[in-house]
């Protein structure tokens, strides 16, 4: 897994209260073996009460920088050596001192059900929130308090990509993912009633069945008015759901390191 996130290009990975079925020290390795940190301001050293890991890292992407924060829920089976700390208390400990040295503030958050309720009541100075953890995911973003929320499940089944424009880098960021979703829906019907009427007019095909052409000219409409209201937005951002299915084509790379996967997984079952 190490091996195949320093391929991707991980930028930090999040610990979480789940990694440790090997141990404390089995984690460490893994983090040497990594070409990015770990992350996590809410596991704790049991006797010194410090994080761990470096709580939280400042990533720069051309002229802006992110601070990246990562927290986990409780751990389910002790470890010896390591408390989980509350997740708020974590989090605001460090929320000042990255705000003076990021533009925008990404939070990574593995939170079980009962966890992420509880910390949706919260407001925080927080303008992204990555949350993993239960099955959950989301086509579009959600809004908590200002916060923008994406999720992509814990089945790693998708993968989530947000994306934004600062087409005005002092304007605040504009949400249009849920009007991406409209307009997909849309376009996917509206493509429907043209591939049913191939080359001909659709007033043509569809001129004996009105109900059809209030239908289309409805979309068209709606169409219409997504564009205008999407294309005037200042710094959007979109958010996109990529269904990992086989439409995605493989990369060569992971694929062979999957296949010598699958054979050792293989060996040891036989034996």
């Amino acid at each position: 897994m190490i091996q195949s996130y320093n391929k991707l290009g991980y930028d930090a990975y999040n610990v979480s209260s789940h990694d440790f079925p090997g141990g404390f020290k089995r984690v460490r390795e893994l983090e040497n073996s990594a070409d990015f940190p770990f992350i996590s301001a809410n596991i704790l050293d049991s006797v010194s009460q410090q994080p761990l890991f470096k709580p939280y890292i400042i990533k720069k992407v051309s002229r802006k920088k992110f601070g990246i924060i990562g927290v986990t829920s409780l751990l389910k089976a002790p470890i010896k050596g390591a408390i989980i700390g509350v997740i708020t208390e974590s989090i605001n400990k460090y929320l000042p001192e990255i705000r003076k040295q990021a533009d925008y503030i990404i939070l990574l958050a593995y939170l079980e059900r009962d966890d992420e309720m509880e910390f949706f009541t919260q407001q925080l100075d927080i303008d992204f929130i990555l949350v993993s953890g239960t099955f959950r995911y989301s086509r579009n973003l959600e809004n908590k308090k200002g916060m923008l929320v994406a999720r992509c499940g814990n089945i790693g089944k998708y993968a989530g990509i947000l994306k934004f424009d600062l087409k005005e880098p002092d304007q605040q960021l504009t949400d249009i993912s849920n009007l991406m979703v409209q307009m997909n829906y849309a376009e996917k019907r509206m493509n429907s009633f043209k591939d049913a009427a191939q080359d001909r007019p659709l007033e043509e095909f569809y001129a004996k069945d009105p109900n059809i052409l209030r239908t289309i000219k409805s979309l068209e409409t709606q169409i219409q008015i997504l564009q205008d209201e999407i294309q005037t937005s200042k710094n959007p951002i979109t958010y996109d759901l990529i269904d990992l299915d086989e439409s995605i084509p493989d990369s060569p790379e992971i694929r062979s390191m999957l296949n010598d996967l699958e054979k050792r997984i293989t060996q040891i079952q036989s034996n």
